[in-house]
């Protein structure tokens, strides 16, 4: 998978000399599908739990697109509330289970499969796609 960012641990996203932490600094605030079903994007906002927050993007975008899936660790958990905070994002390959991720050591030395988004509720997602690229605003 190309990527233009690396982990620097669960959730925290290493753009460049950049720390930008997902979980904690920012709520997701769209996930889904283009209408060719081609591409996944999520939406991130900073939040009010942001440290520092004049010093990071206000919006953050993450887009996967080239042969992507998407699966769900379980279907009926898609109609349950997902809170807003404690998102958690990293990588997978195929010897994860849905409780596991990939630390960025692992990630550079073989290829992940794709992205690994869990919910404080317990639902989860799984991206596989070519290549997942991060935007600011």
């Amino acid at each position: 998978m190309k990527r233009n960012f690396q982990f620097d641990g669960v959730s925290v996203v290493k753009w460049g000399d950049r720390l930008i932490d997902l979980h904690n600094a920012y709520d997701l605030e769209a996930f889904g599908t283009d209408l060719s079903g081609s591409g996944v994007k999520l939406a991130f906002k900073r939040n009010a739990h942001a440290f520092r927050p004049d010093s990071l993007p206000s919006e953050v975008t993450l887009n996967c697109s080239g042969n992507v899936r998407v699966a769900f660790n379980d279907l009926c958990a898609i109609a349950a509330p997902i809170d807003k905070e404690g998102i958690e994002i990293a990588y997978f390959d195929e010897g994860c289970d849905w409780l596991s991720f990939l630390d960025e050591q692992i990630a550079r030395r073989q290829e992940p499969q794709g992205l690994h988004i869990s919910f404080i509720n317990g639902f989860a997602v799984r991206i596989f796609c070519d290549e997942a690229l991060l935007a600011f605003q």
